[in-house]
């Protein structure tokens, strides 16, 4: 499944902490657009004591979430990814993968 919820918190700029398994993987950027942590409350009370800490990281956190939404999950993207794979197609050399 893909989550949309910490797409919509990035691109509103809050740094993510979320399970890491499922949708997240593919959104969240660990360590850049917030936290993939296991389902350990241990793990989480420490990444939010870091980001509720450190305004610093909150907003480089934010601006990096926001960017990543940008580049990966917009409508642009989406396009451009889509005329490549068509291109690639018509050209008879499929991307692999």
């Amino acid at each position: 499944h893909f989550g949309i919820v910490p797409v919509e918190a990035m691109y509103a700029q809050v740094p993510v902490i979320a399970v890491n398994s499922g949708g997240p993987l593919e959104s969240v950027d660990d360590g850049k657009t917030g936290y993939l942590r296991h389902q350990d409350p241990l793990a989480w009370a420490e990444v939010i004591k870091k980001i509720c800490g450190d305004s610093k990281l909150r907003e480089d956190m934010g601006k990096a979430g926001r960017q990543r939404v940008k580049d990966r999950f917009s409508l642009e993207a989406f396009g451009k990814t889509l005329d490549t794979t068509v291109k690639e197609l018509v050209a008879g050399k499929p991307k692999a993968g």
